[in-house]
């Protein structure tokens, strides 16, 4: 199973996400890798290293990638491979995507991130990734209410959307920080609406396939 989370622009969460969903999985006790194919920055990397530092359980076997290519032959060694592209689209993003279980949009709530991210799913179908294929996550998300107005705007495009949204919210960013994903700060509430996004991406992902 490959999930892979793209996005059009950076600072959307996107890398939040793939980590959440790579420990999550791994917690499952699935043998999974985090290939992080943003060769120059290596967030997702060095988050890695942070979390291996720290001793922290489950540990996420992650590597860097320069070329997509080799990051989806390492799919036949592993039950799931996340892949966490690059902070733009390109054209190896839209190969991933054909290769992918399910493909997941990260977006804010404002329009200078909602636009984009909806002309690239419509690029995604256009290019002929499946209506089922694609799944939006709201993150960030200042309120409830803006959170829920984007999710309307995203089923008007008729697209699928998850039903609970990632807050904005610091203990997210002192999780990251400490090599933890955001499933696993020192806040229950936070920990449990991240957990509902995950758990809602892997059903989501294991459907399709």
């Amino acid at each position: 199973m490959i999930i892979s989370f793209i996005s059009q622009k950076g600072g959307v969460s996107r890398s939040t996400l793939a980590r959440a969903t790579a420990v999550e999985l791994a917690r499952a006790g699935q043998q999974t890798l985090l290939a992080d194919l943003d060769s120059q920055q290596q967030t997702s990397a060095k988050w890695a290293e942070r979390r291996d530092h720290a001793s922290i359980h489950p540990a996420v076997e992650t590597a860097v990638y320069r070329r997509h290519s080799v990051a989806l032959k390492a799919a036949s060694q592993y039950a799931c491979l996340i892949i966490d592209t690059r902070p733009f689209v390109d054209i190896s993003s839209f190969d991933i995507a054909q290769h992918s279980s399910l493909v997941v949009i990260a977006t804010g709530t404002a329009l200078d991130d909602l636009e984009p991210s909806l002309l690239l799913g419509r690029e995604l179908l256009h290019r002929g990734i499946p209506l089922r294929k694609i799944l939006y996550v709201i993150c960030k998300a200042p309120t409830g209410a803006e959170a829920r107005s984007a999710m309307q705007t995203i089923s008007a495009w008729q697209f699928r959307c998850v039903k609970s949204y990632l807050r904005f919210k610091a203990g997210y960013s002192l999780a990251l920080d400490a090599g933890q994903s955001i499933t696993e700060t020192r806040w229950p509430s936070l920990n449990r609406h991240a957990e509902n996004i995950i758990r809602e991406i892997c059903t989501r992902a294991e459907a399709v396939a």
